[in-house]
């Protein structure tokens, strides 16, 4: 009793320490009767709070292997701090703070996700083909990727842009939600809405009705030729309106066709092909204004009707001779005036009895 009342807990561990090492000599030789002795000592177990301090060296049991030669992981009040962790499985993994990787190679990535980054987000590889950003999970998947033949990007879906902002091409403005950029000069447009102004320079076509040549300066309506400065073609018809010779503007047809000033879809002045002219019609009036000329080419000023040539009026003809008809046919009432009146002349002769040439009788003896 005595002797066990002064081994104290040092002794305890340098007599268990001791004896570990013998064993473990023991166990280690190649005696058949160390062995065998070495196999009939129990396993025995020490508590936990029997180890205190100090380095478990090549620490091994069914689930842990400790290889290292320095201290790899570290355990304290502030969680668990590792040097390199490399893991073959991860079955469910939360991170509360920060997860910080070169490099992060997933098959799906499912994230209520911010960037925060001052650096590009960059695809690569060997072919960008199709790569971009897909929307899943409504509908069709909704698509902006990179596509090649030309490189170009391809969108899915339309893109609508915020009120007053502009979509620019090398920092020119290519349009936004009211006009199109100023180097805007060429387009295939089939259908506009409408127009308040239009300004075109050089040639234009609209269908096979309508065609205006810079060269010639002329339009045409419905003929992709025109003879004047305007010209309506319709049924092989060409009605041309321009000018002549500098000084002078026309209107009519281009060819031999007649043609009609009409009002009320009625003509109401008719020029034929030939030349000859129709104003207006039995049931309407003529009225001429000024002085009427026929068959002159300067009116006199002091006559309202100045005609060269004879006339008929009230279907009685009035001609102009030296002497009284001697030929033709006349009937009672018509009159040749004296061309060459002298003193002891008449002034004319009337038909009194109608025939060819008829019987006339002087009229108005001069003194």
């Amino acid at each position: 009793m005595l002797a066990h009342k002064y081994i104290t807990m040092s002794n305890l561990n340098n007599i268990l320490a001791a004896l570990g090492d013998e064993l473990n000599g023991l166990a280690q030789t190649a005696h058949p009767d160390a062995k065998e002795i070495a196999r009939k000592i129990p396993f025995r177990s020490l508590s936990g709070d029997h180890l205190k301090g100090g380095t478990v060296q090549n620490f091994a049991s069914t689930g842990i292997k400790d290889s290292a030669t320095a201290t790899q992981l570290t355990v304290d009040d502030q969680g668990v701090h590792a040097k390199t962790l490399t893991v073959e499985h991860i079955e469910n993994l939360t991170v509360s703070n920060t997860l910080k990787t070169k490099v992060l190679i997933v098959d799906e990535l499912r994230a209520d996700i911010k960037f925060e980054k001052d650096i590009p987000i960059t695809f690569s590889g060997d072919s960008i083909e199709g790569k971009g950003l897909l929307w899943a999970g409504r509908g069709q998947t909704k698509q902006f990727i990179f596509a090649s033949n030309p490189d170009r990007f391809f969108m899915s879906e339309n893109l609508d842009f915020a009120r007053g902002k502009t979509i620019t091409v090398n920092n020119i403005k290519l349009i936004d939600e009211r006009e199109l950029g100023p180097t805007v000069v060429k387009s295939s447009l089939r259908e506009v809405g409408h127009l308040k102004g239009l300004i075109v320079e050089g040639g234009m076509r609209v269908g096979q009705h309508m065609v205006f040549s810079s060269e010639t300066n002329r339009l045409g309506l419905g003929t992709e030729d025109p003879n004047s400065a305007l010209s309506i073609a319709e049924d092989g018809v060409e009605v041309v309106i321009g000018t002549k010779d500098s000084v002078r503007g026309y209107i009519g047809t281009y060819a031999s066709n007649h043609f009609d000033i009409v009002t009320d879809a009625t003509a109401r002045i008719s020029i034929e092909s030939g030349g000859n002219i129709v104003l207006g019609s039995p049931a309407n009036k003529v009225t001429v204004l000024g002085i009427l000329g026929i068959n002159v080419n300067n009116p006199d000023p002091r006559t309202a009707l100045h005609v060269n040539g004879s006339i008929k009026f009230n279907n009685r003809i009035h001609l102009s001779d030296t002497e009284s008809p001697t030929s033709g046919h006349f009937i009672v009432g018509d009159i040749v005036w004296n061309s060459q009146p002298s003193p002891g002349r008449f002034v004319g002769w009337v038909c009194v009895n109608q025939g060819s040439p008829g019987l006339w009788s002087g009229f108005g003896r001069i003194e």
